[in-house]
């Protein structure tokens, strides 16, 4: 099943993969004189070893080949007309390119073959689990759409709370006493969200302001320096999103909340609570709780809803 990037606009291409963003996929060109500006349609990463038995069946050439020490330990068994058939059998189904792992070096008749087909062979210094890693996260960028939102996300133990509400509201100041607490602040202010299928949203900071935050009276304080490593997560999956509202502008027809309310992002419902603010209300205590009760919620117990249940019952029982 081919898993597209995209319309051609915005899909990456061979020469991207060696650009500057794709540095941590440590590669360098092999193939002199081949274009390097085919779009990679196909995202998914193939590791065929069989086409050298001459098994084409599931070769899939708009797929990135990766080439490992089995097989190019392959290759040198065989006689040396025998390894070109099978380089030219490779070479005409035209792979979108060919990526040879762990730095090895590749025989002469394949680099040829290669060049001759105009076909991009390239070399990575990581091993092949290591850049089947690092070349997943890259695309990430490019097939998953994103957006940024204006908050602060936490990680509450193991559950990514989003903190959204007016400017001036208090998150970061509720943000930075769960952060005191022991949990983990991924970014406040400049929220990257981005979709996962086949239904997760990750949220992460902006490179710039990573692991900042600003406190009105203090300015901008590194969290990380402050509270060390345990305070600090690169990137956390959203759960719930809560509201700080102020109090006049709280609709309280909704305060039993037995009815879920949801807060779109990139077309995933996340579950939403909402909370007012006003002077002398523990607000880190109640968002800790919040985070608590939607654990409890994904288990199935409902505190609202299993009373509301036995009243139900015992009215009935009454009459």
């Amino acid at each position: 099943m081919n898993t597209p990037i995209g319309d051609d606009a915005s899909r990456v291409t061979v020469a991207d993969l060696l650009g500057d963003e794709a540095r941590g996929l440590c590669l360098t060109l092999l193939s002199q004189d081949v274009s390097l500006e085919r779009p990679i349609v196909n995202y998914r990463i193939q590791k065929h070893g069989l086409i050298f038995a001459g098994f084409t069946r599931f070769f899939e050439p708009e797929r990135i080949q990766l080439l490992g020490q089995a097989e190019l330990a392959y290759l040198e068994t065989l006689s040396s007309q025998r390894r070109l058939e099978v380089l030219e059998q490779l070479c005409q189904l035209q792979p979108i390119c060919l990526i040879i792992t762990r730095a090895c070096i590749p025989p002469p008749e394949l680099l040829d073959k290669c060049s001759s087909n105009g076909i991009p062979l390239l070399q990575s210094s990581l091993s092949v689990a290591a850049f089947f890693d690092a070349i997943n996260r890259y695309f990430e960028n490019f097939i998953n759409p994103e957006t940024t939102i204006h908050g602060v996300l936490l990680d509450i133990h193991s559950t990514g709370v989003l903190l959204v509400g007016k400017s001036g509201i208090g998150k970061s100041e509720v943000a930075l006493d769960l952060v005191q607490r022991g949990h983990r602040l991924i970014a406040d202010d400049v929220i990257v969200m981005r979709f996962l299928p086949p239904g997760t949203v990750v949220g992460e900071a902006n490179a710039i302001l990573r692991f900042h935050m600003e406190i009105r009276g203090l300015g901008i304080i590194d969290i990380e320096d402050i509270f060390g490593v345990t305070a600090v997560r690169d990137r956390q999956r959203v759960d719930l999103v809560i509201e700080l509202v102020a109090w006049k502008d709280y609709d309280g027809s909704k305060r039993l909340n037995l009815e879920t309310e949801y807060f779109p992002i990139l077309g995933v419902n996340i579950p939403k609570a909402t909370i007012p603010v006003s002077p002398g209300r523990n607000l880190v205590t109640i968002v800790e709780v919040a985070a608590h009760a939607y654990r409890l919620r994904r288990q199935g117990r409902h505190s609202g809803q299993s009373l509301l249940s036995e009243l139900n019952r015992r009215l009935q029982e009454d009459t």
